[in-house]
C-alpha cells in the first residue's frame, strides 16, 4: 500500500463518516483555516477552497449548504504535471465576511484563532478538517511511520499541538512541528500514536488496517532478526566447536589425554560424536549417554577451557 493511497482511504473515511449539523462548522473552521485563500475583485472579498479530492470536494460543498445555507460555486480543471489529476475549486462569494467571523478565522479584518468552535467535541473535527486539508500519513507497511500537517502560520502550528496533547493522558500522542520553506509542519513518528490520531478524526476501519499491516510487519521484521541472530549464535558456535576438535585431536596425536579424568575424556568422545551440536544439545547426549554424569552448559564450557589448555601444553612440549 503506498502513502498517497493510504493518506486517500484515510480521507475518504473520514467524508464518509456520520457527521451531525453541528459538527460541520469546527470542521469547515479547520478546513478553511488551512486551505482557504482570500480573493478581492469589484465584487467583494471571495474565499477560494480547492483539493485533489472529489469526496472532500463534495463534503465541504454540503457543510457550507448545511451550516450557511449558501451553495458554493463548484469547478474542476486538470494538473500540468505528468499525473495530470484534477483539481476541485470551490469559491463563496456571498456573506464572506460573516463566514469568516463565524468560523473564527479573521475578525475585524484581521486573522485570528479559533476558540468557541473548539468547544467539546468540536475539536476533533478542527483537527480532521485541518488532516483533510493538508494532511498525509505513510502506509503501515512503508519504510518509516510518519504523520504530518501543514499549517501556514506558526500561531496556528502551536494551538493545534496545545489542543490535541488535550488529549495526551487519555491517548499519549506527542507531536511536534518543524519550519519548512515559510509553512510549518506538525508531524508523529510513532505507529501507536499515529493510531490514536486516527481514531480521533473518526478514521476507524484505517485504524484498525494500519494497526494489523504494523503488527505483521514488524512480526516479520523480528522473525528476520531473530533469524539473522540465530545464524550468526550458530556460526560461532560451530567456529567453537571446530577449535574443540583440533584440541581434541592435538591431546591424541600427543597421548596427552592420560592428562584427563575419565568425565573429560567422556566430554571430549562427545564432541567427536557430536561436531557440530552446541553446549545445549552435548548436555543431553551426555546426560542419556552417561547416566551416571551430571554436567551443565557452564560446566561443559569449563572442561573445555581445561581440553584447550592441556591441548596448548602438550603442543609447547611437542
Amino acid at each position: 500500500m503506498k502513502q498517497g493511497s493510504f493518506t486517500q482511504q484515510v480521507k475518504n473515511e473520514i467524508c464518509a463518516y456520520g457527521y451531525e449539523e453541528k459538527n460541520y462548522l469546527p470542521l469547515l473552521s479547520g478546513f478553511v483555516k488551512t486551505n482557504g485563500a482570500i480573493g478581492i475583485s469589484n465584487h467583494g472579498l471571495s474565499l477560494n477552497l480547492q483539493t485533489e479530492n472529489s469526496q472532500i470536494a463534495r463534503l465541504i460543498y454540503k457543510a457550507f449548504n448545511t451550516v450557511f445555507g449558501i451553495t458554493p460555486s463548484f469547478s474542476y480543471s486538470r494538473k500540468m504535471k505528468l499525473d495530470k489529476g484534477t483539481v476541485y475549486h470551490l469559491s463563496v462569494s456571498d456573506n464572506v465576511t460573516d463566514i469568516l467571523e463565524k468560523l473564527e478565522i479573521m475578525v475585524d479584518g484581521e486573522t485570528t484563532l479559533p476558540k468557541t468552535v473548539l468547544d467539546k467535541d468540536g475539536v476533533r473535527y478542527f483537527i480532521a478538517g485541518t488532516f483533510l486539508a493538508s494532511g498525509s500519513v505513510n502506509s503501515p507497511s512503508s519504510h518509516n511511520y510518519h504523520l504530518q500537517m501543514i499549517v501556514q502560520e506558526e500561531s496556528l502550528a502551536k494551538m493545534l499541538i496545545k489542543q490535541l496533547n488535550k488529549f495526551k493522558n487519555e491517548r499519549n500522542m506527542d507531536f511536534k512541528y518543524i519550519a519548512r520553506k515559510n509553512k510549518y509542519v506538525i508531524y508523529l513518528k510513532k505507529a501507536d500514536q499515529i493510531t490514536t490520531f486516527l481514531s480521533l478524526v473518526n478514521a476507524t476501519s484505517s485504524m484498525l488496517d494500519f494497526e494489523n499491516i504494523r503488527i505483521e510487519k514488524d512480526f516479520i521484521n523480528s522473525e528476520n532478526r531473530y533469524q539473522i541472530c540465530f545464524n550468526a549464535n550458530y556460526e560461532k558456535s560451530i567456529a567453537k566447536a571446530n577449535e574443540q576438535l583440533e584440541d581434541i585431536r592435538i591431546l591424541e596425536e600427543t597421548h596427552y589425554t592420560f592428562k584427563l579424568t575419565q568425565k573429560e575424556k567422556y566430554v571430549m568422545e562427545a564432541r567427536k560424536e557430536n561436531p557440530d551440536a552446541p553446549l545445549s544439545q552435548l548436555v543431553s547426549y551426555l546426560e542419556g549417554k552417561y547416566p551416571d554424569i551430571t554436567v551443565s552448559k557452564s560446566g561443559l564450557s569449563r572442561i573445555f577451557n581445561k581440553i584447550h589448555d592441556t591441548a596448548l601444553f602438550a603442543k609447547r612440549k611437542g
